[in-house]
C-alpha cells in the first residue's frame, strides 16, 4: 500500500517549469521527455507532492480538476473555468443534484458538474456525435468521475420534470427550448452557452412563456504579471469565449 499523500505508480502528476506544465501518469521505468530534459518517472514514486525533481527543473504537484480538464483530449472547444465556475453557482448545483447537459463536447463541463453532484447526484449528458462522446467518456473515466455520468446519444425523449438544472452548449439551442423546459422541475434554472449575438437573439425569442430570463453575461479574467517595480497586466489576454444566459422555468 502506498503511503497516504505520497506519489504512487499510476498516479497523475503535474510537472511545472516556470510558465509551462505537463500532466503525466507515473510509471515505473518510464521516461518522459520535454524540450528541457528526459525525466525518469520512477524517481517520483514515494516522493511527496510539492517536491522538485532530482535535476531541479520541475516542481511536482497533485493535479487539480482544472489541471486535468485543461489537458483533456479535445475534439471540440472546451468550457473555460471562468465560465464554468460562475455557471455552477448560478445553477445551484450541489451534491445530490440531477443535471441535464445537452452538448457533451469533450466533456469539460460534464466533469465540473459531476465533481459537484457526487456522490448521490448524476449528470445525464447528450450529444449527437459518437466520436465526441467517445473522447468525453475517456476523459471522464481518467478523472474517476464516470460513476456520476450517464452518456447518451441525443434523443428528444428526455425525462420530464426530473432535473434540478440544465446546461446547454449547442449551436441551435432555440430548437430545443421546449425539450429543456419539459425536462426541468418547475422554477429550476437553465444555462445556455452561445458565442454570437445573433444566436442570443434567436434564443431569447424562443423562450417566451417558458422561461424567465434572469441575466446574460460575458466573463473576463485579467491576469497580472508581478515583478518588483514592473507589475502590470499580462500582454496576452483570453478575450471573448462565450455569452452565458441564465433563465428560470415558469409554468
Amino acid at each position: 500500500m502506498p503511503e497516504e499523500g505520497k506519489i504512487a505508480e499510476g498516479d497523475y502528476v503535474l510537472l511545472v517549469h516556470k510558465n509551462k506544465s505537463w500532466l503525466v501518469k507515473v510509471k515505473k521505468d518510464k521516461k518522459f521527455q520535454t524540450h528541457l530534459s528526459t525525466l525518469d518517472l520512477s524517481e517520483l514514486i514515494g516522493k511527496e507532492y510539492g517536491c522538485r525533481t532530482q535535476d531541479g527543473l520541475y516542481y511536482v504537484f497533485k493535479p487539480t480538476l482544472i489541471d486535468h480538464v485543461m489537458k483533456f483530449e479535445r475534439e471540440t472547444q472546451i468550457v473555460y473555468p471562468k465560465d464554468a465556475a460562475y455557471t455552477l453557482l448560478k445553477l445551484n448545483i450541489k451534491p445530490g443534484s440531477f443535471v441535464l447537459e445537452l452538448g457533451t463536447g469533450s466533456g469539460a463541463m460534464t466533469a465540473y458538474i459531476a465533481n459537484f453532484v457526487r456522490p448521490e447526484g448524476k449528470v445525464h449528458t447528450f450529444d449527437v456525435n459518437e466520436e465526441y462522446m467517445k473522447v468525453a467518456k475517456e476523459n471522464i473515466t481518467r478523472l474517476g468521475l464516470a460513476d456520476f455520468v450517464d452518456f447518451k446519444m441525443f434523443t428528444p425523449e428526455i425525462r420530464e420534470n426530473y432535473y434540478d438544472a440544465a446546461f446547454i452548449d449547442l449551436g441551435d439551442p432555440w430548437k430545443l427550448v421546449e425539450v429543456v423546459w419539459r425536462s426541468l422541475k418547475p422554477g429550476s434554472i437553465a444555462a445556455f452557452l452561445l458565442p454570437t449575438y445573433n444566436q442570443l437573439e434567436k434564443l431569447y425569442a424562443s423562450m417566451e412563456k417558458m422561461f424567465l430570463p434572469e441575466e446574460t453575461v460575458e466573463i473576463f479574467i485579467r491576469r497580472l504579471q508581478v515583478a518588483e517595480n514592473r507589475t502590470r497586466p499580462q500582454n496576452f489576454v483570453v478575450g471573448h469565449t462565450a455569452f452565458l444566459t441564465y433563465c428560470r422555468k415558469v409554468i
